[in-house]
């Protein structure tokens, strides 16, 4: 059955565009990396509103299908959902998420302040090239969490002190792992990227207390959206 056949009945709502939307994307009838119709051929290919469609995409994305890029389109990013589950908030080496987080805020912001004091052309390309090649509408999900890597370690590397670079390569392995439990919360992927841009700006641009307040405020952000979700996963269910 070709896309063209498959199409969702006007009466229904976006949550069933989504549904049929996910089940071309699971069939590979849009594999990952490739970009949807613009909304209104797929709007009528699927015989529904625009409205409806727009929401469903919206939807999509959240739930880690989807990426929009200005501009450029929709695309797909993945074929599976997002966890909705709690996170399992342990590392290996017997650590857990939280201990990361609070290594990270120590060893970031520092980097990122040093980094934006000591920044050199070498450093200047790298960044901007590992922040280029994140905007990538297509990147998927593990693509992104190795250019997160390549980011983080680059502000080490940056900030011209050896000692913490070492340290940053002593959490590398919990960084990544910890990063691929996280990646597929909603809107987790874009939130990332748009502080890299604004770090490697303030970095770029010289501004030493900037870089350094938005590096922390990129690790405390994580944390209170992982709180947050642990808090509704904690709450009983409103009765029907």
């Amino acid at each position: 059955m070709t896309t063209q056949d498959r199409q969702v009945p006007r009466r229904k709502l976006s949550d069933a565009v989504a549904t049929e939307l996910k089940s071309l994307i699971s069939s590979g009838d849009y594999p990952v990396g490739s970009r949807l119709p613009n909304e209104k051929d797929l709007a009528k290919q699927l015989g529904v509103g625009r409205s409806s469609m727009r929401e469903a995409v919206r939807t999509l994305e959240a739930a880690g299908y989807l990426r929009s890029a200005h501009g450029s389109g929709v695309f797909v990013i993945s074929d599976r959902p997002s966890s909705i589950g709690p996170l399992d908030m342990t590392l290996a080496g017997g650590f857990t998420v939280s201990d990361l987080c609070e290594v990270r805020v120590a060893i970031e912001t520092q980097t990122a302040e040093l980094a934006a004091r000591r920044l050199t052309d070498h450093h200047r390309e790298l960044l901007q090239a590992i922040v280029a090649a994140a905007a990538d509408a297509s990147v998927t999900q593990q693509e992104f969490v190795r250019l997160d890597g390549l980011f983080h370690r680059a502000v080490a590397e940056a900030s011209g002190n050896p000692l913490l670079l070492t340290m940053w390569d002593s959490i590398a392995a919990q960084f990544e792992e910890y990063s691929m439990k996280v990646i597929g919360m909603p809107g987790r992927l874009r939130r990332a990227h748009a502080d890299h841009e604004n770090i490697a700006d303030a970095i770029i641009g010289g501004d030493a207390e900037r870089a350094s307040a938005l590096a922390g405020e990129h690790v405390k952000t994580v944390q209170r959206e992982l709180n947050q979700r642990q808090a509704e996963l904690r709450r009983p269910p409103s009765a029907s």
